[in-house]
């Protein structure tokens, strides 16, 4: 509109686009720069979070791959592997000790007669497996039922054959959970099926057969059946110390306290010495690595979190997140904090170890203090080590690391899928930028229409103006 007055020489001259675009950046230009302020304010907050957590993070990762390396856990000394094996769990203590393996837990085997052909029809009908303690070593003479239900196998028309009921027998104990298993080996008589039950006494079973009468050629009773017993199941005999106990596994957990012993062979008569030693000034690193590795992570927050006035040249990032200053505390506090039940007699807290904080929140380490709990219970700070980074259980909260590292995820990331402060801050902004330039849009449309009706009225007068000079010339020409 304002090209077309122009060209029809009855505009004032006016630069109708300059002059809206000037008043418009005026109107525009403090917003966004308050805007981009703001923002930036913003990104810098999240940038700062996303450090701190990942420098807690990278603490709970470290410390949990330097506890899985078992390199703090006590290391196990056994005379003779081959008839035993020995691990532990963390803080476990194990004084040398004998162990005699006078015998292995074993399952019991049951074999049917071979037959030429596997595929071969055998019978239909049900297989009744029934479980517990099973007399004799080679014909059933005798039968104590156990705790474990009846498993009933079915044998139809697609299933009526050696390898049928091997998978039908298969099928039905997995889907039952039991510890069942059955397999066809070949020889040159033929293909026998073999059934082995789980280790231990109480761990036998009956086979009661029904339907065709071939399927009597399965069963296994007291007094008879078609299947062989091979193998009858036995318990694990062990001696400690000379005390004979029996276990229905040869991987036994609940004998010695935080200890897994692992039976490899049966050696009547030969004492196997087994005993678990530390290695202290592993465990003494261990504690000063922890020591260095939070003072790192303190002063990282601290400059994080600086205020106007302590002596920084500009704030930190974070200087008012409630959230970082929340880890920060439970940081200062974590010396005093009880990791392990305290029972009056070993250490409980890293402050025992002596790790101390100073009132600037840095960690130190007495080394005299240190040395004296690692000679005297080891087992204590390896425990207490291990429950700084603990997982969370149904029994138990998680270690203060790990609870310091959700907390700040759930503020970085959010919770239940809703935004955190920082994502409605910054996508409030970009709301006010949006509302800004629609207002300067309607603005500049306003401004246009405005000037280009004054410059039409300025333009309109010029040329009245101009017709009223050549009117008072006319006139005064014709006066002489």
């Amino acid at each position: 509109m304002t090209n077309v007055i122009q060209s029809l020489n009855a505009g004032s001259g006016i630069d109708v686009k300059a002059l809206t675009q000037a008043l418009i950046a005026a109107e525009r230009d403090p917003r966004v720069t308050l805007l981009d302020e703001r923002q930036a304010k913003v990104d810098a907050r999240i940038s700062a979070m996303s450090q701190f957590r990942s420098g807690l993070d990278g603490v709970v990762t470290a410390l949990d791959s330097r506890l899985q390396s078992g390199v703090l856990s006590a290391i196990a000394s056994v005379s003779d592997a081959s008839v035993l094996g020995l691990s532990f769990s963390a803080g476990a203590v194990l004084p040398r000790q004998q162990i005699e393996v006078r015998a292995l837990a074993q399952g019991q085997a049951l074999s049917s007669q071979p037959v030429a052909d596997a595929a071969a029809a055998i019978g239909q009908g049900t297989l009744t497996f029934r479980f517990g303690t099973v007399g004799g070593s080679a014909a059933a003479t005798g039968f104590g039922a156990g705790a474990a239900a009846d498993l009933v196998v079915t044998i139809g028309p697609d299933r009526d054959s050696l390898s049928g009921l091997r998978d039908a027998i298969n099928d039905a104990a997995a889907s039952a959970g039991i510890a069942i298993e059955a397999r066809i080996l070949t020889d040159s008589a033929g293909a026998r099926l073999q059934i082995k039950g789980a280790s231990g006494a109480a761990q036998g079973f009956l086979i009661e057969a029904a339907g065709d009468p071939a399927l009597a050629g399965f069963a296994f009773a007291v007094g008879g059946g078609g299947l062989s017993r091979t193998q009858a199941a036995a318990d694990a005999v062990i001696a400690v110390d000379g005390l004979e106990l029996k276990r229905g596994s040869n991987r036994i957990t609940d004998l010695l306290p935080g200890a897994t012993l692992t039976l490899n062979k049966a050696a009547p008569g030969q004492l196997v010495t087994i005993e678990a030693g530390r290695d202290t000034a592993e465990l003494s690193q261990a504690v000063r690595d922890v020591a260095e590795t939070l003072n790192q992570l303190v002063g990282f927050g601290r400059q994080l979190t600086a205020g106007a006035g302590s002596g920084v040249a500009s704030p930190g990032a974070l200087a008012s997140d409630s959230t970082t200053r929340r880890v920060l505390q439970m940081l200062g506090s974590l010396s005093t904090q009880a990791l392990v039940t305290d029972d009056g007699d070993g250490p409980a807290r890293l402050a025992d170890l002596g790790l101390t904080v100073d009132r600037t929140g840095a960690f130190g380490v007495d080394e005299a203090k240190l040395a004296a709990a690692v000679a005297a219970r080891p087992d204590a700070v390896e425990a207490m080590i291990s429950a700084l980074n603990a997982r969370a259980t149904a029994d138990a909260p998680a270690g203060p690391l790990r609870q310091m590292a959700a907390l700040f995820k759930v503020a970085v990331d959010g919770e239940g899928g809703q935004p955190t402060a920082l994502a409605r801050a910054s996508a409030a902004i970009a709301k006010e930028r949006v509302a800004l330039e629609s207002r300067m849009v309607r603005l500049t449309e306003s401004y246009t229409r405005q000037f280009t009706r004054l410059d039409l009225a300025v333009g309109q007068s010029k040329q009245l103006l101009t017709y009223l000079e050549q009117q008072i010339a006319l006139w005064t020409n014709s006066d002489d």
